[in-house]
């Protein structure tokens, strides 16, 4: 009996260690980019300051990419991403990763929904073409408490940026938030 216990725990303490290791691989290892926010909505009754961070690439309009033009909901999504001045932006999108190419990083996420609209927020208006919304893991960052309505509650002065770290195989973690382009929160687990 005793020895199932210690099975048991020993079993649960690897599979967290390898949990918490893969997430400090992708943050030491991963390419670090810099990502444009939207919004940002914090605070949860259940799990204490947060801050729930929109990026530019969560909402893609599929016309304006290369790659695969119809998906469904839940499917797995990798997105290209490449340099455009400060931020990166999506030029492709794929089923599968595609073949490795050093010059290329890919996102790897997972569509929410499929629309045939898509809500532009320069315009405050709504667009008639195919639009997927994707989520890639990185859309909530905990933060100290008390501190995610400042976030939230920034001025027409402030600009919040995301430093993401992706690793070979799609999957990013987030290595800091920025306001006004200096750090403000930095994800270090060692």
């Amino acid at each position: 009996m005793i020895a199932r216990i210690v099975t048991i725990l020993v079993i649960f303490t690897v599979f967290l260690c390898s949990m918490i290791g893969m997430k400090q691989w992708t943050l030491n290892t991963g390419t670090p980019i810099l990502l444009e926010t939207q919004p940002i909505d914090p605070r949860s009754l259940f799990r204490g300051d947060y801050v729930r961070l929109n990026y530019v690439i969560n909402n893609l309009k599929l016309a304006e990419l290369d790659g695969v033009d119809a998906f469904e909901r839940h499917d797995i999504i990798f997105v290209e991403l490449q340099r455009r001045g400060k931020y990166w932006g999506p030029t492709a999108v794929f089923r599968q990763k595609p073949s490795s190419n050093k010059n290329k990083l890919f996102l790897k996420g997972k569509v929410q929904y499929v629309s045939d609209h898509f809500w532009n927020p320069e315009t405050q208006q709504s667009e008639e073409v195919k639009n997927v919304s994707v989520k890639y893991g990185i859309e909530n960052y905990f933060v100290p408490e008390g501190e995610g309505i400042d976030l939230e509650r920034r001025d027409n002065n402030q600009v919040v940026d995301i430093r993401v770290a992706v690793n070979k195989y799609g999957n990013a973690g987030i290595k800091a938030i920025l306001v006004n382009d200096e750090e403000r929160y930095v994800e270090s687990l060692l």
